[in-house]
C-alpha cells in the first residue's frame, strides 16, 4: 500500500511540473510602472516595475510607443512566434 501511495505522489508531482512547462511555452505577461529619466528615454532604456529593464533601438516604432507611455502602468506580453 505504501508503495502505491509513493507512486501516486510521484506521478502527481511529474504532472504538476509538466503543466508548469506547458504554461511557460505559451508566453508570459509582465505588468508594472514604465519608468525612464530623460537620458534613458532618449537612449532607449526603460524600467518596467523594479526587476525588468527594456532596451529598444532609438527611433523604432517600439521606442516611440514606450516614450509615449512612460510614466504609465503597462502590460507587456512575450510569447513565442508561431
Amino acid at each position: 500500500m505504501r508503495h502505491w501511495l509513493s507512486l501516486l505522489i510521484l506521478v502527481a508531482a511529474i504532472m504538476f511540473l509538466g503543466s508548469l512547462g506547458v504554461g511557460a511555452q505559451d508566453g508570459m505577461a509582465l505588468r508594472g510602472h514604465l519608468n525612464a529619466n530623460d537620458t534613458e528615454r532618449e537612449e532607449g532604456y526603460f524600467a518596467l516595475a523594479q526587476d525588468t529593464v527594456l532596451m529598444v533601438r532609438p527611433g523604432s516604432a517600439e521606442h516611440r510607443w514606450l516614450k509615449e507611455h512612460a510614466g504609465q502602468t503597462v502590460r507587456l506580453v512575450v510569447e513565442p512566434a508561431r
